[in-house]
């Protein structure tokens, strides 16, 4: 676990994708009960259960977006007084998942006093909820911003990248490929209501599910990327 600020931290791993590297980024934080929040867990390894452990209890444990599933199980098992809660297709991807709660279902967070939840609308191929740490002023996104900058590939994964990934937008700061698609956004005006209630958090830092955190003009960079939506 890094510490990236009081009472937030990050795991960061990797998966691959048609065999190139994909980073991939687990968020933590420590509510004021004391408890411990988990955003969108990576896999669960015996040394990242210790290092989670040491910090204290896992109380709730959030797969904010349908893409972002497949170690759910292994928390759920590890962390069983934890509660789960998820987005509204992970499901149908994840039947062996029991006892959990959809985002959509919760009328005020238990971690309200800590994090603010807003619902990206209007497209359901991610079914995304985004957080705002507020004591650290952090937007903590799972697909939505990536950032994909300095990052090196070897051997084939590099011509992959080059040639396959990079061309459909997997590149330097940017939005997550499948918003570039006209046909992903089933709900224009529904995007545009989510996107005006989240310019007005007040963020200075993203801390995205896929590459480097953005540390400077956070906010202003995501405004810039999401024009597409209001032309």
């Amino acid at each position: 676990m890094r510490e990236i600020a009081d009472n937030l931290w990050v795991h960061e791993d990797s998966m691959k994708m048609l065999g190139a590297k994909l980073a991939i980024r687990m968020s933590m934080a420590k509510l004021k009960d004391g408890s411990l929040w988990i955003h969108t867990p990576t896999p669960l390894t015996p040394d990242l259960q210790r290092s989670v452990e040491s910090l204290g209890s896992v109380k709730h444990i959030v797969g904010a977006s349908n893409g972002h599933n497949i170690s759910l199980e292994s928390w759920r098992r590890a962390f069983p007084d934890a509660a789960v809660y998820v987005a509204v297709g992970i499901p149908k991807k994840r039947p062996r998942l029991k006892e959990f709660t959809l985002l959509r279902d919760l009328t005020t967070p238990p971690w309200d006093n800590d994090l603010d939840q807003l619902h990206m609308e209007g497209v359901p191929f991610f079914d995304e909820y985004v957080f705002l740490h507020k004591e650290s002023k952090s937007l903590l996104v799972t697909d939505y911003f990536q950032n994909h900058t300095n990052v090196e590939q070897k051997g084939f994964a590099k011509f992959l990248t080059k040639f396959v990934f990079e061309p459909i937008g997997f590149k330097g700061i940017c939005l997550a490929p499948p918003l570039k698609m006209k046909l992903m956004v089933k709900d224009p005006q529904a995007l545009r209501t989510s996107l005006d209630r989240l310019w007005q958090w007040d963020f200075e830092r993203i801390i995205p599910g896929h590459g480097a955190i953005l540390e400077n003009n956070a906010k202003q960079i995501a405004r810039q990327l999401c024009k597409r939506f209001y032309d």
